[in-house]
C-alpha cells in the first residue's frame, strides 16, 4: 500500500472523520479514514440521546455500524490502522504512514481524532466503561444525578470535568491517582467556591462491584489508614492525547490543548484540517458531524480550486 495518492486522508474514525468521508466520497474526492472505530469515545457510550433524528436511543456501537455504512456508500475508504506520522512534502503535499508501516500520500489531511482520554492502568477500568465508568461529564452526567461521583485525574482537565459535574451532583471528590494537583489558579478557586473536595491519593488498583462499579481499591492507605473507597460513578480525566503529536511536528497553531482551526476547519498549515474534539468543539456527536461537514467541503474547494463549492441534499 506504499504511496497511494489521495485527494483527502482523515485521521479518525469517530463521527467527525465519518462525516466529513460522507461529504467528500460524495463529492468525488479520492477518500480514506484510519482507526479503530471501536476505540472511540461514540462507541464506548452505551446510550446516545439527543442526537437529531435518533429518538429510539440508539447505543454508541450502532451509531458507529450506521456511520461506517453512509461513508463506505460514497466510495471513502475505511483502513483500521492507526496513523503514526504526518509530515509536509515540500510539494506542499502529505505523507502518512500507519502503525503497519505502510505510507500513503495525500493532498489534504484532516485530523479528527477526538479526545484521546489516557487509560489509568486501574485493573477493570475497561470492564466497567459505561457500567460506571465514563469519560465524558457532557456525555454521561445525566446518569449521576444526585450520585456520589469521583473524578480521576490531577491536572485543569480534571477540575474542568469536576466543575461540569455541578450541573448534575453536588457529591463531587477529585482524586489525584499518585500524582500531585497541577490546577491553575483560575482552577482552584472554582472547587473551592463550589466544595469540590480534592484529596492526593496513592494510585489506584482496581475497580470493582458486581452489575456496575461501587467500589475502588488503592495501591496503598490513605491518611485515615482505609484502601478503600465507595462510589456511584467514576469519570477519567487523567489528560488528553490524539492530534497533539502531530500538532507539535507540523507546527499547528494551538488554543491550550487544541488545534486551532478558522471558520473552514483548517490549520495554519495550507491543506490541513482539524475537526470535532481535538479542536475545543463541545464534545457532541451533533458538533462533531457539522465540523466533520465544514472541514470536508472546505477540502473539496482546496483541491478542486474552487471559490465555492454547495453540496446540495
Amino acid at each position: 500500500m506504499d504511496k497511494q495518492l489521495y485527494d483527502l486522508i482523515i485521521v479518525g474514525a469517530g463521527p467527525a472523520a465519518m462525516s466529513a468521508a460522507v461529504y467528500a466520497g460524495r463529492g468525488q474526492l479520492k477518500t480514506a479514514f484510519f482507526g479503530d472505530e471501536t476505540k472511540g469515545n461514540l462507541y464506548k457510550s452505551h446510550i446516545i440521546s439527543n442526537y437529531l433524528g435518533f429518538p429510539e436511543d440508539p447505543t454508541g456501537p450502532e451509531l458507529v455500524e450506521l456511520g461506517l455504512k453512509h461513508a463506505k456508500r460514497f466510495g471513502a475508504e475505511h483502513i483500521r490502522q492507526e496513523i503514526v506520522d504526518v509530515s509536509l512534502n515540500q510539494d506542499e503535499t502529505f505523507s502518512l504512514k500507519d502503525n503497519l508501516q505502510n505510507t500513503y500520500q495525500a493532498k489534504t489531511v484532516l485530523l479528527a481524532t477526538g479526545q484521546s482520554y489516557v487509560l489509568s492502568g486501574i485493573k477493570g477500568e475497561q470492564e466497567y466503561t459505561g457500567k460506571g465508568v465514563s469519560y465524558c461529564v457532557t456525555c454521561d452526567g445525566f446518569f449521576f444525578k444526585n450520585k456520589q461521583v469521583v473524578v480521576i485525574g490531577s491536572g485543569d482537565y480534571a477540575a474542568e470535568e469536576a466543575l461540569q459535574l455541578l450541573a448534575y451532583t453536588p457529591n463531587i471528590t477529585i482524586l489525584s491517582h499518585g500524582k500531585e494537583f497541577a490546577f491553575n489558579q483560575a482552577f482552584q478557586e472554582e472547587l473551592g467556591k463550589n466544595n469540590i473536595k480534592t484529596i492526593v491519593t496513592p494510585r489506584l488498583a482496581s475497580l470493582s462491584g458486581e452489575e456496575k462499579v461501587t467500589k475502588l481499591t488503592f495501591t496503598k492507605p490513605l491518611t485515615d489508614g482505609s484502601t478503600e473507597m465507595a462510589t456511584d460513578g467514576i469519570f477519567m480525566a487523567i489528560g488528553i492525547a490524539g492530534a497533539n503529536a502531530f500538532a507539535k511536528k507540523l507546527g499547528l497553531e494551538m488554543d491550550g490543548n487544541y488545534i486551532k482551526v478558522d471558520k473552514d476547519g483548517l490549520t495554519n498549515v495550507k491543506g490541513l484540517f482539524a475537526a470535532g474534539d481535538c479542536t475545543g468543539s463541545p464534545p457532541q456527536v451533533a458538533s462533531s458531524v457539522g465540523n466533520g461537514c465544514n472541514a470536508a467541503l472546505s477540502a473539496i474547494k482546496l483541491v478542486r480550486g474552487l471559490r465555492a463549492y454547495i453540496q446540495y441534499n
